[in-house]
């Protein structure tokens, strides 16, 4: 695993938990066994809080997992358009080739649960921010680590609105949060932590502090906020801090980092 050691750009607990040692969730890494214990999981906030997920219920048909090709990588991904899959940037490189992949290396499985889904595509293109930089583990990278992919073939799945939400709307965990992933640890079915909170916005408010666990395999889930029976993303998971560190947590970048380039499309 990936970790470094990021410089405090402000005071405060954002400061404090991004100068801790940060874990990527990097899809090529998924090849280590999973941990026995949870807890020696980075991204797991004290008590784990996740639970398995087996829902074919909206939103849940819309997450899905984004396959490398050769089927040994996988990340999680959302449909954020009936044929646009929002996930982390570092989840379309290839560690082991050293490059970005191809549209067409990446498929998308909808609503994922074992051996069933509710629909799959290749990538036909992908989009992602010019300053994301996968080989680099910083601070700094996570405000630009998403990636826009277009499906060759639009999913029949009702996708997830993204939504920007102004700082003083998420400040002081305000509002009803929750992540679902393919984690190492179950990565066949969602596990699903229903209640989390962002902590702090950090880097220009691009960075979003959370104390939802996320572990490996869930790079690229959404950051969902429900209001009542509507759901909508505001944000998507990148990294997260080694279990052992003293500010444990998980960050996600803000819809704001991407919201324009889903506008354009």
């Amino acid at each position: 695993m990936r970790s470094v050691c990021g410089t405090p750009r402000r005071a405060g607990l954002a400061a404090v938990a991004l100068a801790a040692t940060f874990a990527t969730w990097a899809a090529d890494e998924l090849a280590i066994p999973a941990t026995p214990s949870a807890r020696a999981l980075p991204g797991i906030v004290g008590r784990d809080d996740r639970v398995p997920l087996d829902s074919t219920a909206w939103p849940w048909q819309a997450v899905g997992r984004v396959n490398q090709a050769g089927g040994r990588s996988h990340c999680t991904g959302t449909l954020v358009a009936p044929d646009t899959v929002l996930t982390a940037a570092h989840c379309v490189y290839s560690r082991l080739a050293s490059r970005w992949l191809e549209p067409g290396e990446i498929v998308f499985v909808a609503g994922f649960r074992r051996d069933t889904d509710v629909g799959y595509s290749r990538g036909k293109t992908i989009r992602r921010s010019p300053l994301a930089d996968p080989t680099a583990v910083t601070a700094d990278s996570i405000a630009h680590d998403w990636a826009l992919i277009t499906l060759e073939t639009a999913l029949a799945v009702r996708p997830v609105e993204v939504r920007t939400l102004p700082p003083a709307a998420t400040a002081g965990g305000a509002i009803h949060l929750e992540t679902a992933g393919y984690a190492q640890d179950r990565p066949y079915l969602l596990s699903l932590d229903d209640g989390c909170r962002i902590r702090e916005r950090a880097f220009g408010g691009k960075v979003l502090v959370t104390d939802c666990d996320s572990t490996r395999g869930d790079s690229g889930a959404p950051l969902l906020w429900r209001d009542g029976g509507t759901v909508r993303v505001i944000g998507v998971f990148s990294a997260a801090t080694e279990a052992s560190a003293k500010a444990a947590g998980s960050f996600a970048v803000d819809a704001s980092a991407f919201a324009d380039q889903l506008a354009a499309h």
